[in-house]
């Protein structure tokens, strides 16, 4: 069983990202955002493959095959630099609206990091996305929706308070994982009669105390 109370919090190397977007900042452009969302897309289909710099707001990164969103990434961030053709396929991006982002050719990336020196903090920044797909991985393999539901909960607190007010906490669960909405719905019911979590209009207000283990 997953343990519900005592995850850790995987670090973002907020040094070597800040480097690295300090090193692109002259060189990128700003990536137009029309409309409540604006999709994206890692690489055009008669493009080259793009790097994309969010520097305010947030990025959802969505999975084509089940339209199934998979992360939430919040500035700063960096996506694009794997440079990946499979990658570029299984994914496309979606910016909410008041997002700052800014765009750049994969290859002239490399080219700064490289004249640059900033290998080392590519490397980090690389490493901690890595975390963050394994940590999304590890919610969903082998977990009740139970176990499933209280980590998702664990992850929406720690969203600032203006964007969780943003956010229905069922919603939020059903978008990123493959559950069934009565499940999801019981299981939230149950945990806000019993006193764990409060909710006011679907959206979570805060964790009261720890989840108990068994269900």
């Amino acid at each position: 069983m997953n343990d519900l109370n005592n995850r850790s919090v995987i670090e973002k190397p907020l040094e070597s990202l800040n480097r690295l977007i300090a090193a692109f900042t002259h060189i990128s452009e700003p990536f137009p955002l029309v409309g409540k969302h604006t999709e994206a897309r890692l690489k055009g289909k008669n493009a080259g493959f793009e790097v994309f710099v969010v520097t305010k707001g947030r990025v959802d990164i969505w999975r084509e095959v089940d339209n199934r969103l998979v992360e939430t990434a919040f500035a700063p961030t960096i996506l694009g630099l794997q440079g990946s053709a499979y990658r570029s396929q299984y994914y496309h991006l979606q910016f909410p609206a008041g997002s700052e982002v800014s765009t750049l050719p994969l290859q002239t990336a490399i080219e700064i990091i490289e004249q640059q020196s900033l290998w080392r903090d590519m490397f980090y920044y690389q490493g901690y996305l890595n975390d963050r797909q394994l940590h999304h991985e590890s919610m969903l393999i082998n977990s009740s929706t139970y176990e499933t539901v209280c980590l998702f909960l664990k992850e929406l607190a720690h969203y600032a308070d203006d964007e969780r007010a943003r956010l229905s906490v069922a919603d939020y669960i059903l978008q990123r994982s493959n559950l069934a909405r009565s499940g999801v719905m019981k299981v939230l019911a149950d945990l806000r009669f019993g006193g764990y979590i409060e909710i006011h209009h679907g959206k979570l207000i805060k964790i009261l105390n720890n989840f108990p283990k068994s269900y």
